[in-house]
C-alpha cells in the first residue's frame, strides 16, 4: 500500500534472520508472496502461512499482519483488515503505517471520525509522510471541517506539490467550503496529472454546475461515468451527489 517496496525489503530481511539456514530457501517463497504478491487472495494465504510458521505472538512478525491487512483492504474486507492492523499494532505499538492504513479501513466502513483518530496517531508517530495528511484532509472535509481539512491538504501538497490525489482532495475541501473557482483549479491540476481521474471529473461537474455552467457540468459527469459506472454511488458515500437533472 504505502512505500511497499521499502517496507517489503525490510520485512524480507527480518524474516530471513528468523529462518534457520536449512529453511531459508524453502520459506522465503511465503515471505516474498506476503510482501510482493499482487493478487490479494494469494497474498493473504502467504501472509497467513508466514504467521503460522513464526507464531502470531512473534514481535517481529507485525509486518505480516500489516501486509495481510492491506490485502484485505484491497478486497474491501475492512473488518478483517482492522483485526490484522490491530495485531500489527499490538506487536509494534509505534507502527505508524498500520495506524494510517487502519484509518483507511475505517474510512472504507464509513467510520470517518474513527479513521481520523488513527490518522492523528499515525501523524504523531511519523509526521513526515504526506499521504496521511491527505487522508485526514479528506475525512475532515467529509465531516464538514473544511478549514482544518485544507491545512492538512496544504501540508501534503507542500511535500508533494503535483500529486493528483492530493490535489483532488483539496479540491473536495474547497467544494465543501463553497469556493468553486479554487476547487476547479485543483481539479484541473489533478486531471493534468491523471486525465482519467473519475472523482476529479465528478467534483469538477459539481463546481461547474454551482457556477451555472450546466453544459460543462454534464460533459464532466459523462466522462466520470464512462470511466467509472459506479461513481455516483461511490461519491454519495462521501456526501457528494450530482446536480438534479444531470
Amino acid at each position: 500500500m504505502r512505500q511497499a517496496s521499502i517496507r517489503g525489503t525490510l520485512a524480507i530481511a527480518f524474516a530471513l534472520l528468523l529462518l534457520g539456514a536449512g529453511q531459508a530457501t524453502a520459506q522465503r517463497v511465503f515471505v516474498d508472496a506476503c510482501v510482493n504478491e499482487s493478487n490479494p487472495k494469494f497474498e493473504i494465504e502467504a501472509c497467513t502461512r508466514v504467521i503460522e510458521i513464526w507464531g502470531a505472538e512473534t514481535v517481529g512478525i507485525a509486518w505480516a499482519f500489516y501486509h495481510r491487512g492491506n490485502a484485505s483492504v484491497a478486497q474491501e474486507n475492512y473488518d478483517r483488515a482492522i483485526l490484522d492492523y490491530d495485531a500489527a499494532i499490538k506487536l509494534k505499538p509505534d507502527h505508524a503505517h498500520a495506524y494510517a492504513d487502519r484509518g483507511l479501513a475505517y474510512f472504507g466502513k464509513g467510520a470517518f471520525e474513527r479513521a481520523i483518530e488513527d490518522y492523528d496517531q499515525a501523524i504523531r508517530l511519523d509526521p513526515t509522510y504526506p499521504a496521511t495528511y491527505q487522508d485526514r484532509c479528506y475525512s475532515l472535509a467529509i465531516l464538514g471541517h473544511a478549514e482544518r481539512a485544507l491545512a492538512d491538504c496544504n501540508k501534503a501538497l507542500a511535500m508533494s506539490p503535483k500529486d493528483p490525489i492530493f490535489l483532488d482532495s483539496r479540491g473536495y475541501a474547497y467544494l465543501r467550503l463553497g469556493e468553486m473557482d479554487k476547487a476547479l483549479a485543483d481539479y484541473k491540476a489533478a486531471l493534468r496529472g491523471h486525465p482519467f481521474f473519475d472523482t476529479a471529473l465528478f467534483g469538477s461537474a459539481i463546481a461547474y454546475a454551482a457556477k451555472g455552467d450546466r453544459a460543462q457540468a454534464a460533459h464532466e459527469l459523462k466522462a466520470a461515468r464512462s470511466i467509472n459506472p459506479k461513481i455516483d454511488q461511490q461519491m454519495k458515500r462521501v456526501r457528494l451527489t450530482a446536480p438534479a437533472g444531470l
